[in-house]
């Protein structure tokens, strides 16, 4: 449930960055070597750990732009992205591309630490989230360079790179983060937001601390154990000539553009290319960034202004203009469960809408070049890569693939299932067979929530193998979970529809009611073993955990990235937290005895559980476990805990990352296989589940 918060937070609330600070390791394969003709293997987890990546993994609508275009059309600039888990660090680099086949990209810079997403949530600012924040870079007028925001030596800041590659160095040498900046549109000046506000609120905070903090609505426990500096923050904004090197005070209107992060929330949802192009506009949007009917308008040549009525035109985002501004294209959600990308034309001349073209890939990140567009595409077998498409034909073009290796690995095929559930939401899944697939004979399954668009990885949050668990011989059911059931009944806003997905605990039910359809259709399809089936989640996919083992017998084992919802809610989020949960419908610690809590509370009913439960939590949301945890273990329920350290809501180190894949996948096999890892390092764990194996009456096998 906390991730979406998160993200739909995102939308209401300014956005910033904030840096794990980590060694700069050396990048020698931060880009891929040429095809050596080797064998196909099987996936390893460290496979997918170590993949390249350009930009975030969970990409959204409102995410800011990773990937943009030169001037002339002819380059792409992005941020390439490696893990290395065995030192637990991440090579960076800035790269350029020439947009024609077989081209292979520039280094143009090198290193940096990482930089993380960080929110307004409920009046706290600078929330950490564990989500990588997208680095945008931007282009000079005339096409010689690149500038972006990079971190070193603690501080994070501007920086330049020659488009050449013939070096790269810092622009400013500012004490305070610098956080946004925009180029003048002639190159010779460039206007760079800082977070003097947040430093200025968390030395503040350290004063405080001298004499004790005052708990009060800036506390979030459950997250830290100090106060969170108090939303919004100001930024200081000043303009660099790039000529002297002087700074001055930025005027109104370049003080306006990057006062505060509301330019990455654009008015269209559409801040993947920043602030919409001139002429276009759509100021009323849907929760998720999309246009509410009749909001979508372009300025017209004499003046005028067309408007949208269309049914496509409802969901529109991301709009732009075709050469000679008579048409306007965007993109917009639809299909089964809203989860196709579909691009339409609107011609301002007719007023006719159109769709050219519809795709059940995920268009990460898309900017146009006249009448095509260069995008970020990833399928359920393939990770993301930069293509052209031209939206008319459907004719794709290949760019650069930044994992060529990864066609060299041994998949498991995808099957989508469609369906209803028994509220008549629409629902889907991808179905993953085993690497090796049998027809006729039935397999362990495991299921992962709670999207399955793109490229078919770990789940939200990225903690569980798909394709890995595909090659230990396990069926996957990727479920997508259903609209939230407030959202189904015409909730007018996020509060509103919370309410309405607690009342009667519909969005539970619902959720469920689809988790049960897609296991009974992988059952009847004859690959899913009834009596072997697992289930895994994070955040809103933890809560569907919870109340799966609360309210059927299906699962025989799980696994939780968070956890729980709990009697004690509203001790463990803080004054502010609580009184908006309350506000929703959940009680407070006078009524943790209420009856409400025999249909959410692990604690409540953890005399009724007897699933095998393994938690792998970050350090920063391990209390929210532990009333749930403690109760379970009283209770004799075979439930194990680890901790990691450093973590947040989505855990970002690549160590933590692979040892959680390598134990997911044991914790699975141990279970539903009856397989014992033959990792020595995995000695004392298996111990440890032979113990909750036998104190629970479960045959133990030596």
């Amino acid at each position: 449930m906390r991730l979406q918060m998160f993200l739909l937070a995102s939308l209401a609330f300014p956005q910033a960055a904030f840096a794990i600070p980590i060694p700069v390791p050396a990048c020698e394969h931060i880009l891929p070597a040429r095809p050596t003709g080797e064998a196909r293997r099987a996936l390893a987890p460290g496979d997918l750990v170590r993949l390249r990546d350009i930009g975030p993994i969970d990409p959204e609508p409102w995410a800011a732009p990773f990937m943009t275009l030169s001037p002339d059309g002819k380059r792409a600039a992005f941020q390439l992205r490696q893990a290395d888990p065995e030192r637990n660090v991440y090579c960076l680099a800035m790269a350029i591309v020439d947009l024609k086949p077989g081209a292979e990209p520039r280094i143009v810079d090198e290193g940096g630490d990482l930089l993380m997403l960080s929110i307004d949530l409920r009046g706290a600012a600078h929330f950490p989230t564990g989500i990588m924040s997208a680095i945008t870079p931007r282009w000079s007028p005339d096409g010689r360079w690149i500038a972006f925001l990079k971190r070193t030596d603690g501080v994070t800041q501007l920086w330049r790179a020659m488009a050449d590659g013939s070096g790269s160095a810092p622009l400013t040498h500012s004490a305070i983060d610098v956080v946004d900046f925009r180029i003048a549109p002639d190159g010779s000046s460039i206007a760079f937001a800082t977070a003097a506000g947040l430093a200025k609120s968390e030395a503040a905070i350290g004063q405080e601390g001298l004499s004790g903090f005052h708990y009060d609505d800036r506390w979030s426990p459950f997250a830290q154990n100090e106060p969170f500096p108090q939303a919004p923050l100001k930024r200081a904004v000043k303009v660099l000539d790039l000529a002297n090197g002087g700074i001055r005070e930025a005027n109104a209107s370049e003080h306006a553009a990057l006062a505060s992060d509301s330019d990455l929330i654009a008015t269209a949802g559409a801040p993947a290319h920043g602030p919409m192009e001139p002429g276009l506009k759509i100021s009323a949007t849907e929760l998720t960034g999309g246009a509410r009917a009749g909001a979508f308008r372009a300025l017209l040549p004499n003046g005028g202004t067309a408007i949208c009525r269309d049914a496509p035109c409802e969901g529109a985002m991301r709009p732009w203009w075709l050469p000679g501004k008579t048409r306007v294209r965007f993109f917009r959600r639809e299909g089964w469960s809203n989860a196709s990308s579909a691009i339409y034309e609107w011609n301002l001349s007719t007023g006719s809408v159109r769709r050219l073209y519809r795709t059940d890939d995920v268009l990460a990140d898309c900017a146009p070049d006249g009448a095509t567009l260069i995008c970020l595409r990833e399928g359920s077998l393939e990770p993301r890569r930069l293509e052209r498409l031209d939206p008319a034909t459907g004719k794709r073009v290949l760019l650069f693939d930044p994992n060529p290796e990864f066609s060299r690995l041994t998949l498991g095929r995808v099957r989508r299932l469609y369906w209803r559930n028994a509220f008549g939401l629409e629902t889907l899944a991808d179905l993953v067979l085993p690497v090796g697939y049998q027809s006729g004979k039935r397999y362990p399954l495991v299921v992962v929530q709670y999207d399955t668009r793109g490229f078919l990885r770990g789940g939200t949050g990225d903690e569980y193998p798909i394709q890995a668990f595909a090659n230990r011989g396990f069926a996957v059911l990727s479920l997508r979970r259903p609209e939230a059931a407030g959202a189904a009944k015409g909730a007018k806003n996020f509060t509103e529809g919370r309410r309405l997905n607690l009342a009667g605990f519909a969005d539970r039910k619902s959720a469920q009611s689809s988790l049960e359809g897609g296991i009974k259709l992988a059952i009847e399809l004859g690959v899913a073993d009834r009596a072997r089936i697992g289930i895994t989640g994070l955040s809103d996919g933890a809560s569907t955990v919870t109340w799966a083992l609360m309210h059927s017998s299906t699962f025989a084992a799980a696994a939780m990235s968070t956890c729980c919802i709990d009697t004690t809610l509203a001790m463990r989020v803080g004054p502010a937290a609580a009184r908006d949960f309350e506000a929703v419908g959940y009680p407070g610690l006078l009524e943790r005895n209420s009856t409400f809590w025999n249909d959410l509370s692990l604690s409540v009913s953890a005399k009724r559980i007897s699933t095998p439960i393994l938690l792998q939590l970050a350090d920063d949301e391990y209390l929210d476990a532990l009333e749930s945890y403690t109760a379970l273990k009283e209770a004799g329920a075979p439930v194990d805990m680890y901790v990691f350290p450093g973590e947040h809501h989505v855990k970002w180190q690549p160590a933590h990352r692979l040892a959680i894949y390598r134990r997911s996948l044991d914790w699975f096999d141990y279970w539903l296989k009856g397989v014992r890892s033959a990792d020595p390092a995995r000695k004392s764990e298996l111990q440890q589940w032979d113990r909750l194996k036998g104190e629970h009456g479960f045959p133990v096998k030596p």
